[in-house]
Formats: C-alpha cells, structure tokens, sequence
C-alpha cells in the first residue's frame, strides 16, 4: 500500500497589496542554500522579474540598503537570522515597510505560519512548488 503524501501548496495570508509603477518588480530571494538561491533567481529572471539573491538574512538587510525589492522571497530556517527574524527587520525598515514578503521554506504551513503572521508574512509558498505556483502567488500581491 503506497502512502500519498500531500503535495507543496502556496497560500495568501494577508491583504497587503504591492503597487508596482515599473515594467519590473524587483523580487530578493533570501536563501542560505546558494544552490536554491541562485536557481529560483534564475527562475524568476527568465520570468521577466528583475531579481537579486542573498544568502543569509544579514546580507539581505545589506542588500536592501542600495535596491528596494518590492518582494522579498524568504527561507525560514537560516543560521544567525533566521527568516521571522528577518522579516519583522524588515517591516521596521522604513523602505521595506510595505513590501511583500512570501515564506519560502521546506516546513509544513502548519509550523510556520504561528510565528509567520506576527513576523509579517503576507504569504507562504513550500519549496518542491514549480516556480510559476510562487509567481502566481505573487501576482497575487502585487498591483500594476
């Protein structure tokens, strides 16, 4: 007897709404796996975004200082900051305040959201997802 596992989903979690006046939304993945980083990036700019990885949650608040991303994609388990940890910098962050921030990990929605919706998630997308399921979710949150 084979056992189905449930597969990866995304899911909305707030209303917040990104107005984007430009042809490009600019996304920052945030992942400490470079692998993943640099291929999900590769994703999304063969999608047309205009987009810039970081490998740990420092770095993005780095990265964030000299280009504003309209969306931030965001790994949650990392090591020194991890992604809630990042993400409530973020909404302090007066240019990154509005910003859409999407959790993009491999634990289960059940475990994340908890600390996810306080941290100021607006979504969350379970890596395994193909990457048009995180650009529809991001279509999503976005306004043009």
């Amino acid at each position: 007897m084979s056992v189905s596992l449930p597969s990866p989903h995304c899911a909305l979690w707030s209303r917040r709404n990104v107005d984007v006046d430009r042809d490009q939304w600019r996304i920052l993945v945030v992942d400490d796996n470079a692998f993943s980083a640099e291929a999900l990036c590769a994703a999304l700019i063969s999608d047309g975004f205009d987009t810039r990885f970081a490998l740990s949650g420092v770095d993005a608040l780095h990265a964030v200082d000299d280009w504003v991303p309209h969306v931030v994609i965001l790994d949650i388990t990392m090591p020194e900051h991890d992604g809630y940890a990042t993400a409530r910098v973020l909404r302090r962050i007066a240019h990154t305040r509005d910003a859409v921030i999407i959790a993009f990990t491999a634990l289960g929605e059940e475990s994340v959201r908890p600390q996810g919706l306080p941290a100021g998630f607006d979504g969350y997308c379970q890596k395994g997802n193909p990457p048009g399921a995180l650009v529809h979710l991001i279509e999503r949150l976005v306004v043009h």
